[in-house]
């Protein structure tokens, strides 16, 4: 019987310990292991099949060109390093790559891309909600991986984000929108490299937000053999 693909989920040197469990119990649903990469202990990076970039604190402005106070909470510079270095590491090695939220944010400042410091940044009139349980409408583009995934144009999503993808990395391209801030990036003739500003991880309980881990542990699949 195969072996079932190693997924690394990156995540900080401390916390973050409920979207740690709840990417890896979708992991699991997809038919996938997991296993924890962080700045001060990875060393099972040579053995993964995908990796998943996972959300928490804000990302150094620094690294996209941003005023040294542009952030909201505390910054972890170890981990901004680490996971940049892990994504030219997988980029390299054509490994199946899923962003999620900050994930999306750190991937699209990779490629060159920058962000809005905080959503009203973006519209100061803005009201922005934030919530685990989907409350807004995400809106699909029908070209793109995404709407292959989820056969959908429109889906709800959560939002628990105060960052947005401003400027769009080199070669990615936006695949879904929200009141005008970006809600999902791509990469073409990459196996796998899609990034969603929401977290999938907490509605595992719709068909939908499953079938991004699904695709993705499968690409992963394909990676291994």
């Amino acid at each position: 019987m195969a072996k079932k693909p190693l997924i690394g989920i990156c995540l900080p040197n401390k916390g973050n310990f409920f979207a740690e469990l709840f990417i890896r119990f979708n992991l699991y649903l997809s038919g996938a292991r997991s296993v924890s990469l962080r700045a001060n202990n990875h060393i099972s990076k040579d053995k993964i099949d995908g990796m998943i970039l996972s959300g928490g604190s804000d990302i150094n402005p620094v690294l996209y060109g941003g005023r040294k106070d542009a952030h909201n909470t505390k910054l972890d510079k170890k981990r901004d390093a680490f996971e940049l270095d892990m994504i030219s590491y997988s980029v390299k090695r054509k490994i199946p790559i899923f962003g999620i939220c900050r994930g999306a944010q750190l991937l699209n400042i990779f490629f060159e891309g920058d962000l809005y410091p905080t959503i009203l940044d973006f519209d100061e009139y803005i009201i922005h909600q934030n919530s685990i349980f989907p409350i807004k409408d995400v809106y699909v583009k029908k070209k793109s991986k995404l709407f292959d995934i989820l056969k959908k144009d429109k889906i709800k999503a959560n939002s628990i984000h105060n960052q947005a993808i401003n400027k769009v990395g080199e070669s990615l391209k936006v695949t879904a929108e929200h009141e005008g801030l970006i809600q999902a990036i791509e990469k073409r003739n990459y196996p796998f490299m899609l990034a969603v500003q929401w977290h999938p991880e907490y509605l595992f309980y719709i068909k939908e937000h499953r079938e991004l881990f699904n695709d993705f542990v499968k690409a992963c699949n394909e990676k291994k053999n």
